[in-house]
């Protein structure tokens, strides 16, 4: 069987924790099922033929234009006719977007649903989404039936995990003077986010008087440095900006908890990197997080900047329930993994096939 296969960005470029999740599921995919030939359609002109896997092909396009005229013809024209002359028997997506006139079956993972056109989520002859309450919300939106949809969990990146105190006291040392620091490793959607996390912060300082510090792995920008002028403990907070993978397991296996009291979508991943580097999580209570990590995460019940300040408070001063945090993670964390995700979207393929 011919698969052709559509990733939207740069498979060796920087991918955020869901891009890079997708990638390892369906490139465990490939492995898994050598029987078959699997075609990566990408826009990527720096991507070499991969050599990973055997049954691998890849076809470089132009990337696909932003004019709604044009995109809809590289979708409806281009497209099917690359898998047809590939000889597809199926078609993935991973760009919240299908053919509306490919004639061979496809399946669509649906990353955003406000950027899925109703069109394509009644073209596709499978949906997969991360979580139980996107498949309510299709279903109820728009009746889509629940054999349609699936839902294929992520996963922690296998990079993170727990690292020894010598490791953590050259993180410190590098980052954070030697002290014990709470991390932020998400996204801020809203400038205004950036503030009430300062606002959390301060809240946890003044209360317990700790020689603490606040990372957070974005890039700065003018906004946040002027945000950060006046602030009363300023000196206590850092940027840090990195690129290196590594360096990043390090720093969130380091930290005394991760801080992500904002709903992003990469949130859920970031969550899971966590707890898998054995560090406790303080995050906004969701049906998601909840469906995903049920009681292994410090919840905010409502994101305010002194309830985020109080969980912080709770983390310092109970070192019992930090500790319990940090086992209830490590056995959530387990039971999410790359394969058994892999093996869920392909048993799914085949219900499409039959």
């Amino acid at each position: 069987m011919n698969i052709g296969v559509y990733y939207p960005f740069s498979i060796n470029g920087e991918l955020s924790e869901t891009q890079n999740f997708i990638v390892e599921t369906s490139f465990l995919l490939f492995k898994q099922h050598p029987e078959h030939s699997f075609i990566i359609i990408t826009d990527n002109k720096s991507v070499k033929q991969f050599s990973i896997c055997p049954n691998l092909e890849t076809i470089v396009v132009n990337p696909v234009s932003k004019n709604i005229l044009l995109r809809k013809v590289w979708w409806d024209i281009k497209l099917p006719s690359i898998l047809k002359k590939v000889k597809a028997d199926l078609f993935i997506s991973f760009h919240n977007v299908c053919s509306s006139t490919a004639s061979i079956p496809q399946c669509l993972v649906v990353q955003d649903l406000a950027k899925t056109k109703k069109t394509h989520i009644k073209k596709a002859q499978l949906l997969v989404v991360i979580n139980k309450w996107l498949k309510k919300e299709l279903m109820e939106k728009y009746e889509i039936p629940e054999k349609k949809t699936t839902v294929v969990y992520p996963s922690a990146n296998k990079m993170f995990g727990p690292i020894n105190e010598e490791e953590k006291s050259v993180i410190k040392n590098k980052y954070s003077e030697d002290k014990e620091f709470f991390l932020f490793n998400g996204i801020f959607s809203r400038q205004e986010d950036f503030i009430d996390l300062l606002k959390s912060f301060s809240h946890f300082k003044k209360r317990q008087q700790s020689n603490f510090k606040l990372l957070l792995t974005a890039p700065i920008n003018s906004f946040f440095e002027k945000s950060l002028a006046g602030y009363k403990y300023r000196s206590d907070v850092k940027f840090v900006d990195i690129n290196d993978k590594k360096e990043q397991v390090l720093i969130t296996a380091s930290a005394y908890a991760v801080v992500l009291p904002f709903n992003t979508n990469d949130n859920i991943i970031a969550v899971l990197n966590a707890m898998r580097s054995g560090v406790p999580v303080i995050a906004v209570k969701t049906p998601v997080m909840i469906e995903v990590a049920e009681d292994a995460i410090l919840y905010t019940q409502t994101g305010a900047p002194k309830d985020i300040g109080e969980k912080m408070m709770q983390i310092y001063t109970d070192e019992s329930f930090r500790s319990k945090l940090i086992e209830k993670g490590k056995q959530v964390t387990a039971t999410y993994r790359s394969e058994k995700s892999a093996e869920v979207l392909w048993q799914s393929i085949l219900k499409v096939l039959e």
